[in-house]
């Protein structure tokens, strides 16, 4: 008879945590750090976990406050003016029980329809600016004037602040007074400012800044925005969207960017086309999505505008443009002159382009003609419904002495897209690779790309690559 050997036990090894779990021994920050991903009223609850826990939200340094997250379903047992007043005593119940000496790393906070006609808010971030706050974060919905206090604007640990007042523009009090010594990160979105000096001033007050985000704000009948600073490295303006809105966000507007560091630029806008671009000598990166509107100016003034756009993005080495911007060079260019500016340094050039008419893809080959060490060439075809083919003269110029790849997005297939495809495979020398992703629902794709194959090359070493769509190419290449 068979006899089955023991298996021998495993010592344990012995641990000074009562609650015998490895979770529990580890170091405090280690733990802070973990809690961090859960939303405030969840840290107490995992008390229950480990007696070690028990008291740790007290000493927590992340603090998320949301008020959608704390109860279930909270309309359908109490009106709404009682679910924000049980949310202000959530919130003071917090800040009054947590260990006043321990420094906050980031502060959170979500409330819509927010008050603060009894100045909650303001002894709010008095008690986080007391406690070195460094990230501060709101979200708010608010009728009514929000303004931050004298205590956060000399807080010399705040270095980064998010005001976001998401689906209500609401009107922000900013400091008339130099303040955020330590600021390196500003969000701003859907704030109203009755000047636009004000967030010029605000943003030259910020001695280290380095990233500024706008975002569908609105600078009332102002003039100008202006935005100067030595420090800036990143800065973001979008209003592309307020044309959905009903405001004008930066309509009549003439934007100024003095930024010497400056090494990153997006702007988007449907709103004006006005531009002056000083100083950008460190620019590596940018993208600019506008829309024009022909009967806004003459061809003197948008050659005018363009000549300045240009020749302040001329050292940039990554260039991102709309079909939109394109339509301003073509009105730009109906001015015999030609401009001075060229690319020397560009790299890499993304376009969005509408294929429907010509006069689109006319500006795109002056743009590689100014280009004459680009590599990389990515263009987003905008569908539009067409009816009218062209073709590119056999004779037109096209420098692609150095490009190396191009990159077709949402192609269908249609004649005005292969079009373009043989001309940029004759024009390009050099060209070893030629990618093209599907707009969603192309058929007849292997007849397409026999098509393509049959195109005569200037190249003997280009590759074909062919991809499945992407599900919001536009904001791929935009919104990054």
């Amino acid at each position: 008879m068979a006899v089955t050997p023991k298996i021998p036990k495993i010592p344990r090894t012995s641990t000074d945590d009562d609650d015998g779990d490895k979770l529990s021994s580890l170091p405090e920050p280690i733990i802070h750090y973990i809690f961090s991903f859960l939303e405030t009223i969840d840290v107490p609850r995992a008390s229950a976990v480990s007696r070690k826990w028990r008291y740790l939200w007290v000493s927590m340094p992340y603090l998320k406050l949301d008020i959608n997250t704390i109860w279930a379903e909270p309309l359908e047992r109490w009106s709404f003016c009682t679910v924000i007043d049980k949310f202000k005593d959530f919130v003071n119940w917090v800040l009054m029980c947590q260990n006043g000496s321990i420094d906050i790393d980031k502060f959170r906070l979500r409330c819509l329809n927010f008050s603060d006609d009894d100045h909650t808010l303001q002894r709010w971030l008095s008690v986080v600016a007391r406690r070195n706050v460094r990230q501060l974060d709101l979200k708010l919905v608010s009728d009514t004037l929000i303004q931050l206090p004298q205590c956060l604007v000399t807080c010399q640990s705040l270095g980064s602040l998010k005001l976001n007042f998401e689906d209500k523009h609401c009107v922000v009090k900013l400091p008339m007074y130099p303040g955020f010594s330590s600021l390196k990160s500003l969000d701003l979105k859907m704030i109203e400012f009755s000047d636009s000096n004000l967030l010029g001033n605000f943003i030259s007050s910020c001695p280290v800044i380095e990233n500024v985000n706008v975002e569908f704000c609105i600078f009332g009948d102002s003039k100008s925005l202006e935005i100067s600073s030595t420090s800036l490295k990143n800065l973001i303006v979008d209003s592309a969207d307020m044309r959905d809105q009903n405001c004008d966000g930066l309509a009549n507007c003439e934007v100024k960017i003095a930024c010497p560091s400056l090494v990153a630029f997006k702007f988007l806008t449907s709103s004006t086309w006005k531009f002056c671009f000083q100083d950008l000598n460190s620019l590596n990166d940018a993208s600019v999505d506008i829309y024009f509107y022909p009967e806004h100016g003459t061809a003197e003034e948008y050659h005018c505008a363009m000549s300045k756009i240009l020749e302040g993005l001329h050292n940039v080495q990554l260039l991102t443009l709309s079909s939109g911007f394109l339509g301003f060079l073509n009105l730009a260019v109906a001015k015999q002159e030609g401009f001075s500016t060229s690319f020397y340094n560009l790299k890499s050039l993304s376009v969005c382009v509408l294929l429907h008419w010509y006069n689109q893809v006319e500006p795109l080959i002056n743009l590689l003609n100014l280009s004459p060490n680009l590599e990389a060439l990515t263009i987003l075809i905008d569908w539009v419904e067409w009816s009218e083919c062209w073709e590119i003269p056999d004779e037109v110029t096209c420098s692609t002495n150095h490009l190396k790849s191009v990159h077709l997005l949402d192609f269908g297939g249609s004649e005005n897209e292969l079009e373009l495809v043989r001309f940029l495979l004759k024009k390009g020398q050099v060209l070893e690779k030629l990618s093209i992703t599907w707009l969603r629902g192309t058929e007849y794709r292997r007849k397409i790309i026999r098509e393509i194959k049959r195109f005569p090359t200037s190249s003997s070493n280009v590759a074909f690559s062919f991809f499945e769509s992407r599900t919001n190419t536009r904001h791929h290449l935009f919104r990054l």
